[in-house]
């Protein structure tokens, strides 16, 4: 309904207001790895309910769009730096393995035909996605806040922040025109 989807679009403006608070880029990437998991959980909680591999395609769709900014960013910003602070450590390859591997799990969903199996492997996917938040949470992020400066951390947010604003922005407009 529209009030729902008005709702939304404010909860969304809540919740990117939160994100341009952040100062660092690795508090920045941790909220919005909180917002995708609260999506991942409404996207779970609707799994049962669905009657055809479509809709769970759709839905399969609609995560990895969320995810492919976010991976992108993380590419361009985080993991460039760590590229040059790593060099051959197995921890920035295990990162880019993870990235493939949940790439690859959306596309066995997309592959899939009965309804079940396509639930079974969004779930799966998802769960690759949250435990790649985990290993960057509690490996990554804290070896960047360790290796690089304060200044440094907040420059790579701002660069963040500025990737995501006008996406966000146009996010907005549309769903408050539409």
């Amino acid at each position: 309904s529209p009030t729902n989807m008005m709702a939304e679009v404010e909860r969304f403006v809540v919740l990117w207001n939160l994100l341009e608070l952040m100062s660092t880029i690795t508090e920045a990437l941790v909220m919005e790895h909180a917002i995708f998991c609260a999506v991942f959980d409404q996207v779970e909680g609707v799994l049962p309910r669905l009657s055809s591999a479509q809709e769970a395609k759709l839905l399969a769709t609609v995560a990895e769009g969320l995810l492919s900014n976010h991976a992108e960013t993380e590419k361009n910003l985080a993991y460039s730096v760590l590229d040059h602070v790593l060099n051959e450590d197995d921890r920035l390859n295990r990162l880019h393995q993870d990235h493939h591997e949940i790439d690859e799990h959306f596309k066995r969903v997309h592959r899939a035909k009965e309804p079940a199996e396509a639930q079974r492997l969004l779930k799966k996917a998802l769960a690759a996605t949250r435990e790649h938040f985990r290993r960057e949470e509690e490996i990554i992020f804290p070896f960047l806040e360790r290796v690089l400066r304060p200044e440094t951390l907040e420059t790579l947010g701002k660069a963040w922040m500025a990737s995501n604003s006008a996406s966000a922005q146009s996010v907005v407009r549309n769903r408050v025109t539409t």
